[in-house]
């Protein structure tokens, strides 16, 4: 009771102050507070009581069957012997029985925090049962998306908004800071904005059934961790049911079959906690192919070239046109100009909002109109060229 009093003040927070109310929520929670220590410490009082008095009953078992013994080893009946082993098997037997009712306090804790996962967890919106839609085809719609920390005021993203057709690649660049990965995870629904929503069909994110959801869907975070198994077992997402020529397939659409007949275990490869024996480059080829497993409708790269050589870059863009072929949509963040040229829309993010959208072409003009001439860099600062302006604009 005394939390609900609480949060229900801190909720009406600003009210309190306003009406003057402040001495009367501290002696309504001060209340409740103390009557629940007050039953607190009558339960305590009773478990030390409870844990004395079984204590003090095996101790006098103890002693009368001692002193019964005695009695019973005078009269030539039984041995010392047996007055001793008598004793030592009453004392393990009653060992438990005390034991209980000094752990019971522990157990009834262990109970109520069991009980208080379990409501939670069959409350969770991911136990709902939701009706399965036909497989989406990719059409992304962001309409209005604010985003503001918890606990904070700092604006991540104010306002943004777009569209993409089914099949369309957009690539979001800006300086560090700008909401790049904020917007990224939001695209896949692993955070939710404070206002406006995405969605994808025309459909709310959060009304689609989570697993179909993820089963449509790829996403390559910008820390990129593998599971530890085998390489198989991490393009297929750690499924159990998935099948050789899914797996096959993702790693063809990701190209990235060549890298894996090329490793000492092919797809057997065992991958570590750490990675290991990958490099980061590999690392992020694999995790490239477990975004592109089941044939996903809409796929999300965060920086997916950071780790990449050449050769890398090179299979990276092979890939994105794999998957316009295939007619997936592909939103890429990125703070490399060489993707720029493998993408049919840009968009530019500077604190927080949009300050251009559009096609390849007439976003690349712009920044080249904007540069004026002057050098300038894509994202944080890392000196790259766009292509074919000598500069990056902001």
């Amino acid at each position: 009771m005394a939390n609900m009093h609480l949060d229900s003040m801190a909720r009406n927070s600003q009210i309190i102050n306003a009406l003057a109310m402040i001495p009367e929520a501290v002696s309504i929670w001060g209340r409740d507070t103390a009557a629940s220590l007050k039953s607190q410490v009558r339960a305590q009082d009773r478990n030390i009581a409870s844990a004395a008095v079984s204590r003090g009953v095996r101790l006098l078992t103890q002693v009368g069957m001692l002193g019964w013994g005695a009695y019973l080893a005078i009269l030539g009946e039984i041995t010392g012997g047996m007055v001793i082993a008598a004793s030592i098997i009453a004392g393990r037997a009653l060992a438990p029985i005390e034991g209980a009712i000094e752990g019971w306090n522990q157990f009834t804790l262990s109970r109520a925090s069991f009980g208080r996962i379990s409501n939670l967890l069959n409350d969770s919106p991911l136990n709902q049962d939701r009706l399965r839609l036909p497989r989406p085809e990719g059409r992304l719609d962001v309409e209005r998306l604010l985003y503001v920390p918890q606990g904070t005021k700092s604006v991540i993203l104010n306002g943004i908004s777009f569209c993409l057709a089914p099949g369309e690649s957009l690539a979001v660049i800006g300086n560090s800071g700008a909401g790049k990965t904020t917007l990224g995870k939001m695209l896949v629904g692993a955070i939710l904005p404070t206002s406006g929503c995405v969605r994808l069909d025309l459909m709310d994110l959060r009304n689609w059934d989570q697993r179909q959801f993820g089963e449509s869907i790829g996403y390559l975070p910008q820390d990129v961790q593998l599971f530890p198994g085998s390489i198989k077992a991490n393009i297929a997402r750690m499924r159990a049911d998935a099948t050789d020529d899914q797996i096959y397939q993702a790693a063809m659409l990701a190209d990235v079959h060549d890298m894996i007949a090329n490793l000492p275990h092919g797809y057997e490869t065992f991958v570590a906690a750490d990675g290991a024996p990958l490099s980061g480059g590999q690392k992020q080829r694999i995790a490239l192919a477990r975004a592109f497993y089941g044939n996903p409708r809409l796929v999300v790269l965060d920086e997916p070239n950071s780790n990449l050589d050449t050769a890398g870059d090179q299979a990276l863009a092979r890939a994105m046109e794999h998957a316009k072929k295939s007619g997936i949509t592909v939103v890429v963040v990125t703070q490399k100009p060489s993707l720029l040229a493998h993408v049919d829309k840009i968009m530019l993010l500077a604190g927080g909002n949009v300050a251009m959208f559009g096609e390849r072409e007439r976003v690349l003009a712009q920044l080249k109109q904007q540069q004026g001439g002057a050098q300038g860099n894509l994202g944080n600062g890392g000196g790259k060229s766009l292509p074919g302006n000598g500069g990056t604009g902001k």
